[in-house]
Parts: structure tokens; C-alpha cells; sequence
């Protein structure tokens, strides 16, 4: 199983990171923090790299049911989506939701997969 899903897009650096957004906020989902890790490394360690932008990202309807379930998914919470600046475009990765199914015993399956599907989907839609 792959750890991320993911997609290219032609879009430059912050356009992508605003169609990102755009495409979680339309499937339910928040951000809850953001990690510039180009400033981050370059700040702490003098590294310079791409420009890369993680997005916590949290469905809440899914995080509560999901934490009914069990309690150790709050160690997989939120779900990271990384906008990544790439020749000429952008790759755009979010953490593979059926993940928490394999890592979590228990009924999580059926919203893993959900999960995943809208992940796919949005994918799709920020190709560009």
C-alpha cells in the first residue's frame, strides 16, 4: 500500500497550495496547522530546498467517529497534504487515509476507505 496519493499539477507553487485548500475545505475538511518546511529547514539548519507547504488537515465528522473506534487515532491526526513545488508544477500528496485501517485494529475499514476515495478524487480534480 502506498503511504500517500498523490497527483502532478501544472499550477504554480501558490495556486496549487490555494486549489488545495479550496478541494478540503469542499470535501468537509479544516486546516489545523501549517508547516512551511522550506523556512523551517532553512531557518533551523541554513537548508535550502523547494518550496514545500504541509497542511494539517482534519474532516471532524470523520476524526469523532474515528476516535470512537479508538482512541490511538489521534496519533495519525491530522491527516498531512503536502504541496510541493516541482519542475515546472507542483506535486500535490495526502497521506493515504486507508493507512489508519492497517495501522488501528478495529473498524476503521469502511471510513478508511471513504476516506481514501475522496482523497482520489480530489487528486483527480487538482490535476491540471
Amino acid at each position: 500500500m502506498d503511504v500517500g496519493i498523490g497527483t502532478y499539477t501544472a499550477m504554480e507553487f501558490d495556486e496549487a497550495v490555494e486549489a488545495t485548500r479550496q478541494a478540503l475545505a469542499d470535501r468537509g475538511f479544516g486546516i489545523l496547522h501549517e508547516i512551511d518546511l522550506t523556512a523551517t529547514l532553512k531557518t533551523k539548519i541554513d537548508k535550502d530546498i523547494e518550496r514545500v507547504l504541509i497542511l494539517g488537515a482534519c474532516n471532524p465528522g470523520f476524526a469523532g467517529d474515528a476516535f470512537d473506534v479508538s482512541k490511538e487515532v489521534a496519533l495519525l491526526l491530522p491527516c498531512n497534504v503536502v504541496v510541493r513545488e516541482s519542475s515546472g508544477g507542483c506535486v500535490i500528496e495526502a497521506q493515504n487515509p486507508a493507512l489508519l485501517a492497517q495501522v488501528i485494529s478495529g473498524g476503521l475499514q469502511d471510513m478508511a476507505d471513504e476516506l481514501s476515495a475522496q482523497m482520489r478524487s480530489m487528486m483527480k480534480d487538482l490535476t491540471r
